[in-house]
């Protein structure tokens, strides 16, 4: 049995787990709103729930006592930015079509899901260690491409965000607008935080030696700051499917 300084955070994201599938779930039901954005949104939530699996597992030593689980395709760190751009695009856009440009956005997190599907199906192509620096869809170059995809594509959705709001003139803001904002804030919020602990992971490493990730405390500060944001797509979404109706009357204040 698992002690409490790592139980309580493993029960909270367990919770934000069931969250997150339930309520992606739930998006593909939506009748209102614009079909793709609620279909995009939902994929946002579930493909996090699954994302937030394997670091619970991780934090929880089981990738370590049963390897194997280490390889199951449940990692799409590199979808959930781009995912969150194209919702936030659709909802503002309703008649956009994507393009073949658009593809661009999704090399890397296809390239994550098929590298994932590989080392599950075909466990020769399997890294010892699991992670390594240099790979683009698991290890510290991922972890870089995570981080800087979230501020990036958060910038992007509020670009179309101002220009959407300029388009309107109007003084006050409609509500799809308002809460559209307060989500892009909160994201970059907590993505700040995350890359604040794992930079300091990283300069603790390289200068002084220092293994954070060994820490009780420094890996569950780590794994809860994804799991904060996670709720926080989860809160968005229950507004959402709750006020929907209210929520995509641009014109409504």
């Amino acid at each position: 049995m698992p002690s409490l300084p790592i139980l309580l955070p493993l029960l909270i994201m367990a919770v934000t787990i069931l969250a997150a599938l339930g309520l992606g779930g739930l998006f593909f039901l939506k009748s209102s709103g614009e079909p793709r954005a609620n279909r995009l949104y939902g994929t946002l939530l579930l493909l996090g729930g699954l994302t937030q699996l394997h670091f619970a597992l991780d934090f929880g030593g089981y990738l370590r006592e049963y390897p194997s689980l280490r390889y199951l395709p449940i990692y799409f760190s590199l979808w959930l930015p781009v995912l969150l751009f194209s919702h936030v695009k659709l909802s503002l856009y309703p008649t956009y079509r994507f393009r073949w440009t658009d593809l661009k956005h999704l090399l890397l997190p296809i390239g994550q899901t098929l590298y994932f599907l590989g080392i599950w199906l075909f466990p020769a192509f399997r890294h010892e260690e699991g992670r390594y620096f240099y790979n683009p869809f698991y290890g510290g170059l991922e972890q870089a491409l995570f981080l800087a995809g979230w501020p990036l594509y958060v910038l992007f959705s509020y670009l179309y965000l101002r220009r959407k709001r300029r388009s309107l003139g109007k003084r006050s803001l409609p509500r799809l607008l308002w809460y559209l904002r307060k989500l892009l804030k909160g994201v970059l919020l907590f993505i700040l935080a995350y890359a604040i602990l794992s930079g300091a992971d990283f300069l603790a490493y390289k200068f002084l030696l220092a293994d954070l990730r060994a820490q009780v405390w420094y890996a569950g500060a780590q794994a809860l700051s994804y799991t904060v944001l996670l709720l926080w797509l989860c809160v968005y979404g229950g507004q959402v499917l709750i006020w929907g109706r209210k929520l995509i009357r641009l014109g409504e204040v």
